[in-house]
């Protein structure tokens, strides 16, 4: 099987690159230990949404609270007449009246 013309090209430009200096070998000490820092310092000037939301945690639950309190005291409460449903033959409808709260 013959060379391909393409494969030699390509290791030219891998020998090329090899070749080529980008930047200093001094640039890489310390890289991932200057980019942390970066992003740290961009991270410190944004306020952080999960503070706000930590923060406002016992407001909900208050709220929350404050609603089912409200919602039991003032909901209007029916009033069942027992007597009409109890003659003979209305088991039936006594028990629905009684599951549905009507």
């Amino acid at each position: 099987m013959e060379n391909d013309p393409k494969d030699t090209k390509l290791d030219r430009l891998f020998a090329a690159a090899r070749r080529a200096d980008f930047y200093p070998p001094e640039r890489e000490f310390g890289f991932e230990t200057r980019v942390i820092a970066r992003i740290r310092s961009e991270r410190e000037n944004q306020k952080s949404f999960l503070i706000w939301e930590w923060r406002l945690i016992p407001f909900f639950i208050s709220l929350i609270i404050f609603l089912g309190i409200w919602i039991y005291a003032f909901e209007p409460r029916p009033a069942i007449d027992l007597s009409a449903l109890t003659h003979s033959g209305n088991e039936e409808a006594m028990l629905t009246a009684y599951l549905t709260g009507e």
